[in-house]
């Protein structure tokens, strides 16, 4: 792969969806449909002139401008004066195309992606896909759920937000609360999904997490933060003070047991500690348990004081509001390290059991693991 082309996938990989919300919020006339094929338009433009010409002085800017002529020319066919004349106002200015210009228009594009008049699935499906340029397959393993329904999601989504003329543009004066959980879902996700990179990945995941942990920290400073947002900035900060010690120099993947803890970022830890308790209310999320449990594994001086009844409460409490196959699995492994194997061998066989299910390598992983530690060579299921 040429240098040009390996900057091109790093840009598509981490701009694409940051791209499609500017050009949306930019170019108000435009559907989402068009947007996008505006952006992968550039990107081929980049594909074929970059490996000839050199790399632009300004990639993004260079990829702004491919957009802004082509949403101009669109707007032209179309013939819609209001548009027209609203797309000619559109610079390429330095802030248009600064760092800061495109986080407002990815934070904006999620606020338009929690519409109200859209099911709350839907909008969570349309932020990822189009906020975090999430893979179609990438959701449908987040939701448990086979790949064509999500792809019928998308499209019935589309949909109604063509027919009924659906603005997916918005500001910051705007949204309304009500579309807050919703957008701290997405970013949890968003998260998630950095988190989980593989180790040849481990700069594209830290980006993602980085992304996930700006957009909720401009949410922390608006006049919509609330606990749930004080909560959800408290587990994204326990989890990425960790983040460096979870790969050894060659990449490979290091257990929570074996990670060296002076690697951990104590002062982002007892920032979230402090988050964590300032979060605190008459009632609470998951984001609250889920870091709760997070500051449990952070406060154990070595993995052998990890306080393991503590932290299967906390999945008990989670599971009963908020069950999902990933907290399952996790409820198993912090039962077994609490001496209740019986208990986490059932979690884990009724788990594969499930036709979806079954087919998560973090299940594979677990039920490996949970044999290994019985002492068990080989899976005896």
């Amino acid at each position: 792969m040429s240098e040009a082309a390996g900057h091109i996938e790093v840009i598509y990989k981490d701009r694409f969806g940051q791209l499609i919300s500017l050009i949306l919020q930019r170019f108000r006339g435009l559907s989402i449909e068009s947007a996008e094929d505006i952006v992968q338009e550039a990107f081929a433009a980049a594909a074929q002139l970059w490996p000839k010409q050199g790399l632009p002085e300004n990639p993004m800017g260079w990829l702004y401008q491919v957009c802004k002529n082509k949403a101009i020319n669109l707007l032209k066919k179309k013939s819609s004066t209001e548009d027209l004349s609203l797309a000619k106002t559109v610079s390429v200015a330095s802030e248009e195309i600064s760092e800061h210009a495109f986080k407002d228009a990815q934070l904006l594009m999620l606020m338009a992606c929690c519409h109200p008049d859209i099911t709350p699935k839907a909008q969570v499906v349309l932020a990822l896909k189009y906020v975090a340029n999430l893979k179609v397959e990438n959701i449908a393993l987040q939701f448990g759920v086979e790949l064509d329904a999500i792809e019928k999601m998308l499209y019935r989504a589309r949909q109604k937000i063509k027919s009924e003329s659906l603005s997916l543009s918005a500001n910051q004066y705007g949204y309304s609360k009500e579309r807050l959980s919703i957008m701290h879902k997405v970013i949890y996700l968003i998260f998630n999904e950095g988190y989980k990179q593989p180790g040849e990945k481990i700069g594209l995941g830290k980006m993602m997490c980085e992304d996930a942990l700006t957009l909720n920290k401009y949410l922390f400073d608006s006049p919509l933060c609330n606990s749930e947002t004080k909560a959800l900035q408290a587990l994204l900060l326990f989890n990425i003070a960790r983040f460096d010690a979870r790969f050894d120099a060659n990449g490979n993947a290091v257990e929570l047991e074996y990670q060296n803890r002076n690697h951990w970022n104590s002062s982002l830890i007892q920032l979230a500690h402090q988050l964590l308790i300032e979060s605190e209310d008459s009632s609470f999320s998951p984001y609250h348990l889920e870091a709760a449990i997070a500051w449990v594994h952070c406060a154990a001086q070595k993995f052998e004081d990890t306080d393991w009844a503590a932290i299967c409460k906390y999945y008990e409490v989670l599971l009963k509001i908020y069950p999902s196959p990933f907290a399952e699995i996790n409820y198993a492994v912090a039962l077994q390290y609490n001496h209740q194997n019986e208990k986490a061998l059932h979690i884990l066989v009724e788990l594969r059991r499930n036709p979806y299910f079954n087919k998560l390598p973090m299940l594979a992983i677990s039920i490996q693991k949970y044999f290994e530690r019985m002492g068990i060579k080989k899976d005896p299921i």
